[in-house]
């Protein structure tokens, strides 16, 4: 399966609605069909952004959270706030979507918008609050590397 990769600027009109980039839209899954057509899920991101799932994408978080102790105040907190900020989306056939409200606010989003590849979903930031999330982590992205690919994970025989 192909991921998602890439930055792409564009805008978003009064009504809420922008068109994913053509490069993301034409990312295909197995099926040989774009990722992005048919059924997605848009909801709360973290650290600030709105994450845009592709149907299969959402149906593998969903079953991990379904796994998860329904008795654990977190998983209560968190089922709540991440469901209810959902909301499902289709493209029409130029990839342009609505963007609900309460999740352009949730995501402090203007006119530009800046859209993210990120291997199995795409986010949607406020190109400004993007910079300073970037700038959290400025100078270590080496040393996250080499956190994350230390080789303390199984390698692949």
């Amino acid at each position: 399966m192909a991921g998602f990769y890439g930055q792409f600027k564009t805008s978003m009109d009064d009504s809420g609605r922008f068109a994913l980039p053509a490069k993301l839209r034409s990312v295909s899954g197995q099926s040989k069909k774009s990722q992005l057509s048919g059924e997605l899920v848009l909801t709360k991101g973290l650290e600030g952004c709105l994450s845009l799932y592709p149907k299969g994408e959402w149906d593998s978080v969903q079953s991990r959270l379904s796994a998860l102790n329904f008795t654990k105040r977190d998983f209560r907190f968190f089922s709540r706030w991440f469901y209810s900020s959902a909301a499902q989306m289709t493209p029409d056939r130029s990839g342009r979507m609505v963007i609900p409200a309460h999740l352009i606010a949730e995501a402090g989003l203007k006119k530009e918008l800046l859209i993210i590849g990120v291997n199995r979903w795409v986010e949607i930031w406020n190109p400004e609050r993007y910079e300073y999330y970037l700038k959290q982590f400025s100078g270590s992205f080496e040393e996250v590397a080499e956190r994350l690919f230390s080789g303390d994970e199984p390698r692949p025989e």
